[in-house]
């Protein structure tokens, strides 16, 4: 691993109104100081049917699989099991298993038992060397083979996908044994020898050895996977290459790159958490109609790959007709949740996005997305941000403490290839919509669409904003409410207050500026406290929705509403 990072609980996300009442996620829980870096897995109940196989972690391939008694290995069970069975999963560690799945089944846990699948195998027998530990004969080494793009050349073993683990505590991977250090580690694949710096005696070493859990091909469509742990595995926990496929309450967690590769059609992931993977929770190519639910997905691209390129909690490219919707998506070291390269159709709504060192969520080269009735926090740098997209309509969020809460930007990449063109996807910013959010209090320019790059006027990428509020604390936080091109030389005004931006341009007539020193919007922001006071001026200022954002956000069309999220009104225990 390039660097440790210590599981910090997830906590209870309480939806006072709407489709999603609660959302309760309680992992393993660990103090700061104990670095127990892997969640507990969540407690399931899944029926048993009576024509179930069995595996369990001491499974024999001589047993029938048909009783608890007569368990099977992971394997034999895959092989022995027809199309459409189940086969239940006793609790306890499972290792060794690298599977594919090509048949439809249903794999879940035990009721009420917590079954941890681990691509990583106990080390022992160390060799004190000076003042590090080596272990001889190790054969296992999994070099880098992603895009050079993806690694930043500030850790240059990104894509190195080995990693080493003291007592469930991810060391860091050095580039030789020079560099060996109490918390590090080394692989010589070339002598074949393991180095840790750290001692071993009466400790749990664990090293990876497989590069994936699960992956669902050949005849594999309409398997379901729900209510296993899945870690420590070199590339993905589970790959899915078969259309519609469905993963619930699982925990996929520090897995080298990411925690599902998905590339095929009408996958669903509900309820899962999907957190400290190497570059991303959900990697998602062509995979239409995907359906993220419910899902928490936290602290992921702990190997420092490229923030500009290829990480992030959810990621997605040449996608049609996503669903991204009331998950909680906090604390990634990238990008929250990211539509890139020709997505259309996209819903995003009903989300939590908070603390991202990166956007919040960021609509890249790609076209038509409802963007709604998300809280948005604390990210960098932007909240939102819009960039060479056409067709966002961006309603009711509640973005607050963002460097920038929403911005929208064009620049002079163009899409090439003609059939894309012809939908529609052109990379162009144009017709963007914001209506009915709220933009408090940011760090930087709270709604910055400047138009220095092509000298246009920023109305062209924004044709229609309306309906929103501002809120700061004070005059100079910041100065601008508003940055803006006015064409030419004024590519990037800047407004004070929101009614010389409406001189200036027409637009955001029915706009709500506030400047004081006492929040008149939320119960508490600063306890992240995002539901409405009950005298706040968002009650009832918000433009009726059009059908389909009505629709995708789950209240009802052509009512007046409330600004900023409407699903949520939400509270977030600190």
């Amino acid at each position: 691993m390039n660097n440790k990072i210590t599981w910090q609980s997830i906590k209870t996300l309480v939806l006072t109104k709407g489709l999603l009442a609660t959302l309760l996620i309680a992992p393993g829980v660990a103090s700061a100081n104990t670095n127990i870096s892997v969640p507990d897995l969540k407690t399931t109940n899944y029926a048993i049917p009576t024509d179930a196989y069995f595996v369990s972690p001491d499974g024999q391939d001589t047993n029938t699989g048909r009783t608890i008694n007569s368990p099977l290995s992971v394997e034999k069970a895959l092989a022995t099991a027809p199309s459409g069975a189940t086969i239940v999963f006793r609790g306890g560690i499972y290792r060794g298993v690298e599977a594919n799945v090509p048949k439809t089944l249903t794999l879940q846990a035990y009721p009420n038992e917590k079954p941890w699948i681990k691509g990583s195998v106990v080390v022992n027998e160390w060799v004190k060397e000076g003042s590090i530990w080596r272990k001889d004969g190790w054969n296992y080494s999994f070099p880098s083979k992603v895009q050079r793009a993806s690694i930043d050349p500030k850790y240059p073993l990104a894509g190195v996908r080995d990693m080493v683990f003291i007592n469930n505590v991810g060391l860091q991977q050095v580039a030789s044994r020079s560099q060996v250090v109490p918390g590090t580690f080394y692989v010589d694949a070339a002598n074949k020898k393991l180095y840790i710096g750290s001692d071993p005696a009466g400790k749990t070493v664990e090293s990876t050895a497989k590069e994936s859990a699960f992956t669902v091909l050949n005849n594999g469509s309409n398997t379901v996977i729900r209510g296993l742990g899945i870690t420590h595995y070199a590339d993905n926990a589970i790959s899915i290459r078969r259309p519609n496929i469905t993963l619930e309450n699982n925990t996929l967690t520090w897995n080298g790159l990411n925690g599902v590769l998905l590339t095929n059609t009408d996958a669903v992931l509900r309820g899962n958490i999907l957190s400290y993977n190497g570059r991303q929770g959900v990697a998602g190519v062509r995979a239409d109609r995907m359906l993220l639910e419910n899902n928490v997905v936290s602290y992921n691209n702990i190997e420092n790959f490229a923030k500009h390129w290829g990480s992030a909690g959810i990621k997605t490219i040449w996608t049609d007709g996503l669903v991204w919707r009331g998950n909680l998506v906090e604390n990634n070291n990238s990008i929250g949740m990211w539509i890139d390269e020709s997505t259309t159709n996209s819903t995003v709504v009903n989300n939590v996005i908070r603390n991202n060192d990166g956007n919040g969520i960021s609509m890249e080269i790609s076209h038509k997305a409802i963007i709604a009735s998300n809280v948005i926090y604390g990210n960098a740098p932007a909240g939102i941000i819009v960039l060479n997209s056409s067709s966002a309509r961006i309603y009711n969020n509640t973005l607050a403490r963002n460097h920038a809460n929403l911005l929208i930007k064009e620049t002079p990449r163009n899409n090439t290839k003609l059939a894309e063109i012809a939908e529609g996807i052109a990379w162009i910013t144009r017709n963007t919509v914001v209506k009915n959010n709220i933009l408090w209090g940011s760090s930087g320019p709270t709604y910055f669409a400047p138009s220095c790059e092509l000298k246009e006027q920023s109305k062209q990428m924004i044709p229609v904003t309306n309906y929103n509020a501002y809120y700061r604390p004070a005059v100079a936080e910041p100065v601008n409410f508003v940055t803006w091109g006015l064409g030419g030389s004024q590519c990037s005004q800047g407004f004070r207050t929101l009614a010389s931006f409406v001189s200036a341009t027409g637009l955001e007539s029915n706009g709500l500026e506030v400047t004081n020193s006492t929040d008149p919007f939320f119960v508490s922001a600063e306890t992240n406290d995002y539901r409405l006071k009950l005298d706040s001026p968002a009650i009832g200022r918000g433009e009726a929705l059009p059908a389909d954002i009505a629709h995708a956000i789950g209240v009802l069309s052509g009512r007046v509403v409330d600004l900023g999220a409407l699903q949520s009104q939400v509270f977030i225990a600190n």
